[in-house]
């Protein structure tokens, strides 16, 4: 079994501080910068190896000319951005290129090792995708060539050899480069020098053997296997890699062994399925060691062990019992309560009013700071009100101040703070003005955003801490129903016929409705749309640094509404299959919308907070709201306004949320925010309402 040393939770404690800034650029072509040190060890404990950084260098050519005898390739850019993201989220510094020409690929693959493999422990990888093609010497030997965007048909053997990337070089450079493990990935279809190296390892659990250095080769194809339209050698790399299938040796690291093994005997057994072919080169200086990824589950399990800390444990009693608890005006229960948790966040303590109100007896109130991993205990003894004569009207003592007979005010140090007495009983729960149940979710701090550990792009980051007051939410999005129910009392515009080939019954979450419809339907329900702060926290449902509402487990088609083999099937008698996403190995039940609280709600009680459909926020739209968001309920203004405080201009996107039945399983993460057309009515996209709590 796995072990974690305390070395390795040292390390995740590094981690988990790390802040990483991403950019994004305009043209194709994406750089993160991580710095990520990562140690390796074995099952017990022993500290094998470490990479000071890790680097990749993803290339992608789909841009293929007919008239060069080479068949376009149009769902490789998407494919190698996918790749490229994976990558980045599992520590590496990504290059990504799309389309070279011969000219352009030697010079990035240059420019590449000569930058990033002079450090002998560094992590390199290379992942191709394109096309491959295989000729025979004059002795007949095959040879492998990577075939370039400007690459002519191989009927012009000088032509051909001019433009194309001779493997047989391309592994002589491999050996120029310092760092200790290389791996080099073809999504291609090839043979030759590089695929008739050292003989086939046996995937080991990881030994002193990855102190050596490699240099190992994984292709998707033999040379005489088409190229299939949608690549599941890739689809097969990246499941593995992001934990959607189970890991081969349960030990939380994939070597690359494990890895080309696991792809040979997986990915001809899927449609379109070619025979991946691997090896390591026939140089012994070379071919000892392997390549090494950290698995998330490896990451989590650390990281988990942090995250234990952060929640405060209440117990509390009362002489007589029966007393509501509340914890900053909000009830939480009665006495006697035990092994009630409350997070502190990063800061790991907090400082709250617990307060005990008992009728006929006089309210308690104490105010504490709360410690993450410790535990608060409250053995109260509730005083009984007496009644006493009441004073003389006409003789009020003017020498004190008022004191409220009927509370009690713990530690005497805190007397001259202003102590927030408990509110009358706040339910948990309301019901709205439409009769929507809405959820309570409580003041207080947050972690918005994501970091290099959660799935996210720039346009999620940095995470950030965020303050929100209390407020109310409703439990399900806003249904066809409920919509048509605002129709009919306020004569307000119908849906769109073709909204209900989306969403079929009253029970289904609408779709078809802009950001203005959505308003007004909150307007007349007595709420608002939330902001996209409000809708994050809630969304999160208490969690901490999670990929998902329900938490990092990979989706499975049982947690939320995707695109699935339901939608898939549906697509493919409606489109190209290239241009299908959806995932024909996973079924949640749906292609379409489904009915509200058709999924587990998460940890507020929640539905469908992920899929299903996106949902509107109140706030615009700002890739870059993140990084200068305030820290208390932040919102990116709709109106933007000059330094004199006129209104300059408007912005025209508003904040979209959740993801949706629409969206591939690579799409579906908690903190994916978008911008969308005010006016837009969209099939994927619908809403529910909040309400604010006033004291």
């Amino acid at each position: 079994m796995f072990s974690i040393s305390q070395g390795k939770i040292r390390l995740l404690l590094f981690f988990g501080l790390l802040s990483v800034t991403t950019q994004l650029i305009a043209v194709p072509e994406m750089s993160a910068q991580q710095n990520m040190q990562i140690t390796l060890y074995t099952e017990d404990g022993t500290e094998l190896v470490h990479y000071n950084d890790s680097y990749a260098l993803v290339i992608g050519n789909g841009a293929y000319s007919i008239k060069n005898g080479w068949k376009p390739l149009p769902g490789v850019v998407n494919d190698v951005k996918e790749v490229a993201e994976v990558l980045e989220r599992h520590g590496f510094n990504v290059t990504l290129k799309i389309d070279l020409t011969k000219a352009a690929f030697r010079r990035a693959f240059s420019d590449f090792i000569y930058e990033f493999g002079k450090d002998r422990d560094n992590r390199l990888l290379f992942y191709y995708a394109g096309h491959g093609h295989t000729t025979q010497s004059a002795i007949g030997e095959d040879l492998g060539y990577l075939v370039m965007v400007d690459t002519p048909s191989p009927t012009n053997a000088a032509e051909f050899d001019l433009y194309s990337v001779d493997m047989v070089k391309f592994v002589s450079d491999s050996k120029k480069i310092h760092a200790k493990h290389v791996l080099f990935m073809f999504d291609s279809r090839f043979s030759g020098t590089i695929l008739n190296l050292q003989n086939q390892d046996i995937p080991l659990p990881i030994t002193e053997r990855i102190r050596n250095p490699v240099r190992q080769f994984i292709t998707a194809g033999r040379a005489d296997e088409p190229v299939p339209n949608r690549s599941v050698f890739k689809k097969a790399f990246l499941n593995l890699l992001e934990g959607r299938v189970e890991e081969p040796l349960p030990d939380g690291y994939l070597t690359g062994v494990e890895l080309a093994d696991y792809l040979c005997k997986t990915v001809p057994a899927l449609p379109e399925g070619q025979h991946p072919q691997h090896g390591k080169i026939l140089d012994p200086q070379l071919n000892k060691g392997d390549f090494v990824f950290v698995l998330p589950e490896n990451r989590h399990r650390e990281r988990s062990t942090v995250e234990l800390e952060t929640m405060a444990t209440l117990r509390i009693t009362s002489v007589p019992e029966g007393a509501t608890i509340y914890i900053d005006g909000i009830a939480i229960g009665i006495t006697p309560l035990q092994e009630y948790q409350i997070d502190t966040g990063i800061r790991l303590e907090k400082p709250v009013n617990v307060g005990l109100e008992l009728s006929g007896y006089k309210s308690r109130v104490q105010e504490v700071t709360l410690q993450g991993g410790q535990q608060f205990a409250w053995d109260a003894h509730l005083e009984q009100i007496v009644e006493h004569s009441a004073l003389p009207k006409s003789e009020p003592n003017l020498l004190q101040p008022e004191i409220r007979d009927d509370v009690q005010i713990e530690n005497d140090n805190v007397l001259d703070k202003k102590i927030p007495l408990p509110s009358p009983n706040m339910p948990q729960t309301i019901l709205g003005e439409d009769t929507a149940p809405m959820v309570l979710i409580p003041a207080g701090e947050f972690q918005m955003g994501s970091d290099y550990h959660t799935i996210g792009n720039a346009a999620t980051r940095p995470m950030h801490v965020v303050y929100l007051d209390a407020f109310y939410i409703d439990k399900y999005e806003v249904t066809v129903g409920q919509y048509n129910q605002f129709v009919r009392a306020t004569n307000y515009r119908p849906l769109p016929d073709w909204v209900y080939r989306y969403s079929r019954t009253d029970a289904h979450p609408v779709v078809g409705v802009s950001w203005h419809d959505a308003r007004a339907y909150a307007k007349w329900a007595g709420k608002r749309l939330p902001t996209e702060a409000e809708w994050e926290k809630a969304a999160r449902g208490g969690l901490i640094q999670k990929n998902h509402a329900w938490g990092d487990p990979a989706v499975d088609g049982t947690q939320c509404n995707f695109a699935d083999k339901q939608l898939r099937i549906i697509w493919d008698r409606e489109r190209e299959s290239e241009d299908n996403w959806a995932d024909e190995n996973l079924d949640d039940g749906y292609a379409y919308t489904a009915p509200i609280g058709s999924y587990p709600p998460n940890g507020y009680g929640l539905y469908d907070m992920v899929g299903n459909v996106w949902e509107w926020c109140f706030d615009a739209y700002d890739e870059n709201f993140y990084a200068n968001s305030t820290y208390q309920n932040p919102i990116a203004e709709i109106l933007i306004r000059d330094g004199a405080d006129n209104i300059v201009a408007v912005n025209k996107l508003r904040v979209i949320r959740g993801t949706s039945w629409y969206d591939g399983v690579p799409s579906v993460w908690i903190a994916s925010r978008l911008g969308q057309s005010p006016k837009g009515q969209v099939i994927s996209v619908g809403f529910r309402c909040v309400k604010s709590v006033t004291p």
